[in-house]
């Protein structure tokens, strides 16, 4: 539709983009109780993936949390993605986190850097578990990075807040706010970060759909093999709509 073509042509333009009030009650209601869902199992310590001091990582979403499928293959959300490819894309990742205010410092993706999980293009759809505010952590983008990296920035895998101020320009860093129900998509291969929470915690949902499988390992230089990538519950795969399943292609069925 030409809806879906116009977010894709906004993220293939400018890198980022937000739709507000994208997700319906029904599905506030099921991102609620996966919210929930996630906050029972850190609190029992059930299906963590890795943790550190400033978050914690569920593993194997998709499979482990009940109706996250519905949301990772909404039918807009796939359709995005395939105006950006030009081609029915599939589901590669889906990195469920929570963030929390530390008085450490920001490690990781909480630092400026940018996927290299694709050599030629992807798409992420991050989804806020509620309001997200510029204490909260927000997603944050430097604008124009997509089209635009500076000389030798292969040799800074997490170059500094001033670094990227002094290049891109302090108006080019854009902190993604947004309200529960809104869903934010970006091409991740442009510089960005998780912001590290300074006064809420943040629990997020992270979509990646690519052409291919991803890459890694160190340099990212093989491709992920199938049967170690994602799964999802093959009752849930079934139950979905014929022409979604190709989304599902990358994902083992169990």
């Amino acid at each position: 539709s030409n809806f879906e073509t116009e977010e894709a042509t906004r993220v293939k333009e400018v890198g980022y983009h937000k739709v507000e009030n994208f997700f319906d009650e029904n599905q506030k209601n099921s991102l609620n109780a996966i919210r929930t869902t996630i906050d029972n199992f850190i609190d029992t310590n059930q299906h963590v993936k890795r943790q550190n001091q400033n978050m914690t990582f569920i593993g194997q979403p998709i499979l482990n949390i009940p109706d996250l499928y519905k949301i990772a293959f909404d039918e807009r959300i796939i359709n995005i993605a395939t105006a950006y490819f030009g081609c029915m894309p599939g589901v590669t990742s889906v990195a469920v986190r929570k963030s929390f205010v530390t008085d450490g410092p920001a490690i990781s993706n909480q630092q400026y850097h940018r996927d290299y999980n694709s050599l030629v293009k992807q798409i992420k759809f991050v989804v806020y578990l509620h309001d997200v505010n510029e204490d909260g952590g927000p997603f944050t983008y430097v604008d124009g990075s997509n089209a635009k990296m500076w000389q030798n920035w292969w040799y800074h895998h997490y170059p500094s807040d001033e670094m990227m101020e002094n290049i891109y320009g302090k108006d080019k860093i854009v902190p993604i706010t947004a309200n529960f129900g809104d869903l934010l998509m970006a091409n991740t291969r442009g510089m960005h970060k998780g912001m590290k929470p300074k006064k809420h915690e943040r629990t997020a949902i992270h979509i990646c759909y690519m052409i291919h499988p991803e890459l890694t390992g160190p340099g990212h230089q093989q491709e992920n093999r199938l049967e170690s990538g994602f799964r999802i519950r093959k009752e849930d795969f079934d139950s979905l709509a014929d022409w979604k399943k190709p989304a599902a292609d990358f994902l083992v069925k169990v």
